[in-house]
């Protein structure tokens, strides 16, 4: 497909391969991941969307967000009418079994009532929900990408729209952090002077190969260290002198000893058991695409990467170090988190080899195990469930 989107400022780099904005999108495809676009009027997210439609031809629906939607009409942009004559539950599954849509595109989501957007979540979760039954669409595959300007307050928890983002798109990016260079601008006010969102040019039916990549990425083995990484974000992020964050509730970060509020303990939450599945599977389809351009990724970096990329605008951050520490960028107070975790885990390295060699053994060495002390201290039931797993295996 002729993509129209341009921009060659590099979101990441995994292996000493470039991650583009266009091979986010395409790993949120692979993944299966929502993915919500933030960012100015103009700043190309809605154009980043339409190409990715360009993979599903026949296949996708662009839906554009207002405030006058109700859901009857979005049915009907589905190809729901019958929808009114069904009479029984077997008559609405048939209907809805025949909604070949692998790909939701929202354009300012914002804009759509809360009812819209529930149903809208539900597409993108790949059903339809009709009196309270969950009928699935798309033949096993469908996901969406949606765009909006709302700033940073999207993510308050005492705003309805922010809960709403934060509990069902997987992947949540400020376009406006990795906006186009002059470069392509350039190249962009030279070729084409329409100021319309486009589709792309030549049209390439890509849906079979990206649902297969879809269903091989989710079915592959996930390595024992992507694992471990992802347990510390959920256990060791969690750990602070007071025992638990989680168990804090409102009173973190406020209630933390002096010095926890200075670090990453009073920065950032652990990650949901949710959001570390989107970390996996975002980290799992970005490797795949950096091997296809010739890289070589390494296992914590891409897990890194993608959790700056799922959690950045998730709700673990606390807001206030955001703006007073870090001038309300999200990633540079990502990219902190990420150095202090980077940090761990290399201290941490032979123990935790250590450890997984004597788990493989199926034997328990107590001087290994006393290694894993405070923030690490799940690494022992860590161990212990590989171990027991050994055993019963």
């Amino acid at each position: 497909m002729n993509k129209v989107y341009k921009n060659s400022t590099e979101v990441a780099n995994l292996g000493g391969t470039s991650i583009y904005m266009n091979d986010l999108v395409d790993a949120c495809l692979y993944g299966r991941l929502n993915l919500f676009l933030q960012g100015d009027t103009g700043s190309g997210k809605t154009q980043l969307a339409r190409d990715a439609m360009g993979y599903f031809p026949g296949k996708s629906l662009f839906v554009l967000g207002r405030n006058d939607m109700d859901t009857r009409e979005l049915f009907q942009q589905i190809n729901l009418e019958k929808l009114k004559t069904a009479k029984s539950s077997e008559d609405l599954k048939e209907v809805t079994s025949k909604v070949n849509t692998n790909l939701i595109v929202v354009d300012e989501l914002p804009n759509c009532v809360p009812a819209v957007r529930a149903q809208l979540f539900n597409l993108f979760d790949g059903y339809i929900e009709i009196n309270g039954v969950a009928y699935p669409i798309g033949k096993g595959y469908s996901t969406g990408i949606a765009t909006g300007n709302m700033g940073q307050q999207f993510t308050e928890s005492s705003n309805e729209l922010g809960r709403a983002l934060k509990d069902r798109m997987h992947v949540i990016v400020d376009t406006d952090y990795f906006s186009p260079k002059p470069s392509d601008t350039l190249e962009i006010l030279a070729g084409n002077t329409n100021p319309r969102i486009e589709f792309g040019g030549k049209l390439e039916d890509l849906s079979s190969k990206i649902i297969a990549k879809s269903k091989e990425i989710s079915s592959r083995e996930i390595p024992l260290k992507k694992l471990i990484v992802a347990n510390y974000l959920l256990h060791g992020l969690d750990y602070c002198s007071k025992s638990s964050k989680r168990a804090m509730k409102g009173t973190w970060p406020t209630q933390l000893e002096n010095h926890e509020q200075g670090s990453d303990v009073g920065l950032v939450l652990p990650v949901s058991p949710r959001a570390a599945k989107s970390i996996i599977r975002l980290s799992q389809s970005l490797d795949d695409i950096a091997r296809q351009k010739g890289g070589n990724p390494d296992e914590f970096e891409s897990m890194m990467t993608a959790y700056k990329l799922v959690s950045s605008y998730s709700g673990v951050l606390n807001e206030a170090d955001v703006q007073n520490k870090f001038d309300g960028n999200h990633y540079k107070a990502m990219d902190a988190v990420i150095s202090t975790t980077r940090t761990q885990f290399n201290e941490q390295g032979n123990n935790i080899d250590a450890g997984l060699e004597m788990a493989s053994k199926g034997e328990k060495d107590q001087k290994i195990m006393d290694n894993f002390k405070g923030r690490w201290t799940f690494m022992k039931d860590t161990l212990e469930g590989i171990l027991n797993n050994s055993r019963q295996g």
